[in-house]
């Protein structure tokens, strides 16, 4: 198994996580036997994408929606309300034409260890005509600096 692998999963170690969000874990996001449920994880992401779009200074309005078209994760360690250095690392890894692909991973930040791998597919969408639309261009602008050669 090559480093960018954990278990057959790719842990995306080649790319460069710029946005970095740490996280309280919260006793009630815990199940009976103490680490976090796995449908807390996919929160966890959501905060941390909102943060990620206001550190880019884009709009997030009525006009810049977006919409999730497709999320997966990879489970591939504990977490336990007692861990106090978990973080959301994000980043944009590809940008089409009117969706990008945004992966999260949850990390230890002391140890490095990934505790879990999501992938989302996410589309830019106008709601009056209920359909995607192009990626705004100062999105794209706002990304690709932010990224850098991290974009495919």
């Amino acid at each position: 198994m090559d480093k960018n692998s954990s278990k057959g999963v790719e842990l995306y170690s080649d790319v460069d996580f710029h946005h970095k969000f740490p996280l309280q874990l919260r006793f009630f996001d815990a199940d009976q036997f103490g680490h976090i449920n796995n449908s807390i994880y996919f929160q966890y992401y959501d905060t941390a994408k909102m943060d990620y779009f206001t550190r880019l200074g884009v709009p997030c309005d009525q006009r810049h929606v977006t919409v999730t078209a497709h999320i997966d994760a990879d489970f591939l360690a504990q977490v336990y309300t007692s861990d106090n250095n978990i973080e959301v690392q994000s980043a944009v890894t590809h940008l089409g034409k009117k969706s990008f692909v945004f992966v999260q991973r949850l990390v230890d930040s002391k140890t490095g260890e990934v505790k879990c791998i999501g992938r989302s597919i996410i589309v830019t969408f106008d709601l009056v005509k209920n359909q995607s639309v192009e990626i705004w261009p100062e999105w794209v602008e706002a990304i690709k600096k932010f990224e850098g050669s991290n974009l495919k």
